[in-house]
């Protein structure tokens, strides 16, 4: 079964082995900048295990990620993915054009997103070219809904929701501009000046995006609204900022707090500023009670949910975003899938050296040349179509082992033995 990839052209480019990605030493010794400006992945050159390996030896502390990628290998994108988050760097990304398909997906292990002024986000379901009867084609596509699958769990995880929301949104072909995609949660914040946009508009124009519905942000529909519930971490930011603005208050009646240690002062009620801002943070909408015992109820109910979250084990150095049972799964369904992908190129390339022998345009000899020359060098196809039919006669000469399977075959007995002889053994 071919390997799920977030956009399949029938041709991978490999001239250029390295050309999807390169990474740089800055000015700052403690800084690298690695660039993937190009389709991710082994069918476009070098596996993503070279980028893991490359990676490694970066021993700096900050990673500026900068993209401009029409997606690529789904595999390829998600170890590439795990191997940012196990790097002890800090990781920005920044995406300078846009960020498709799997390339949506692999950012979301930086620490922090900024999308570049006009950049574009866009994310879809795994798309695979399958060939087979319709069992292989069930197979293909359960597959690509368990491949599908494990990337809404990304966005989820980012941006909060559940993963039937993001598949929706994935089923949809859904394209975010820059402000679009902070709203969402997919990114943190949209970066450059309005002068930069031309630059972003060149970098957008150099990829291909013909292959999907849209092809653009501009030609796409606006987003669906997120109604994400919230994450562990968004009501830690909410109740840490609540926090902030209690201690900016009791520092302002002349105590000195810590932030993360609020104090209640006996016999002190809250200002307006610090209802408002811890009203706004858990949720309650302007009109609703806002007396201390309905701010403390909603507060009890933020603080219970959280605790009654399943616990997480506590993630290992080396992140993986799937499971033992997914993980397995995927690595058997890429073995397969690479399997079926050469058995397929080695079918393709026997017919077209058939059908050149069937032709004329080479001599049954040379039949296993020309097979192991494709194998090598796939372009070599031009110069076998190039070739005229009908070069090599095709048509049965001399003996073949039967009176009537050449018409020749009275004109080259009576050239040996003379005409009118009588054929052995008449």
């Amino acid at each position: 079964m071919p390997r799920p990839n977030s956009h399949s052209p029938l041709k991978p480019r490999v001239e250029n082995k390295t050309s999807w990605y390169r990474i740089k030493n800055v000015k700052d010794e403690d800084e690298v900048e690695v660039f993937i400006y190009d389709a991710i992945g082994g069918w476009w050159g070098v596996e993503a295990s070279q980028f893991v390996k490359d990676l490694s030896n970066v021993t700096a502390s900050k990673i500026t990620l900068r993209v401009n990628s029409p997606g690529g290998d789904v595999y390829d994108a998600l170890a590439i993915m795990n191997a940012l988050k196990r790097h002890e760097a800090h990781v920005t990304v920044t995406v300078d054009g846009i960020a498709a398909s799997a390339a949506s997906f692999l950012i979301q292990a930086a620490d922090d997103i900024q999308m570049g002024k006009g950049a574009e986000l866009m994310i879809h379901d795994a798309l695979t070219i399958a060939i087979g009867n319709a069992a292989e084609f069930r197979e293909a596509a359960d597959l690509l809904d368990r491949v599908s699958n494990t990337i809404a769990s990304v966005y989820a995880d980012r941006a909060g929701g559940t993963t039937e929301d993001w598949r929706e949104r994935m089923t949809a072909e859904t394209w975010y501009s820059a402000e679009e995609a902070v709203s969402a949660g997919l990114a943190d914040s949209v970066v450059g000046s309005e002068s930069s946009e031309k630059e972003t508009e060149e970098l957008k124009n150099h990829l291909d995006l013909s292959i999907f519905a849209y092809a653009g942000r501009r030609n796409a529909p606006a987003p669906a609204p997120t109604n994400a519930t919230p994450t562990r971490r968004d009501i830690q930011d909410h109740l840490n900022d609540a926090l902030a603005v209690a201690a900016q208050w009791n520092t302002e009646q002349g105590e000195t707090v810590k932030p993360t240690q609020p104090t209640t002062m006996e016999g002190a009620d809250m200002s307006d500023k610090l209802t408002q801002g811890v009203c706004q943070r858990l949720g309650i909408k302007d009109g609703e009670s806002v007396t201390d015992e309905a701010i403390l109820a909603t507060l009890d109910e933020v603080l219970n949910e959280q605790v009654q979250e399943p616990a997480v084990p506590a993630a290992a150095a080396g992140t993986v975003v799937l499971d033992e049972a997914q993980y397995s799964s995927l690595v058997n369904d890429a073995a397969a899938g690479r399997e079926a992908r050469n058995r397929q190129l080695s079918n393709d390339r026997d017919r077209i050296v058939n059908d050149a022998v069937t032709s004329g345009r080479i001599p049954p000899a040379r039949r296993a040349h020309w097979v192991n020359l494709l194998e090598q060098d796939p372009e070599a196809v031009k110069t076998l179509n190039a070739l005229a039919p009908g070069l090599i006669p095709v048509e049965a000469r001399g003996f073949t082992g039967g009176v009537d399977e050449a018409g020749d075959e009275d004109r080259v007995f009576n050239k040996y033995w003379g005409e009118g002889s009588a054929k052995e053994g008449e």
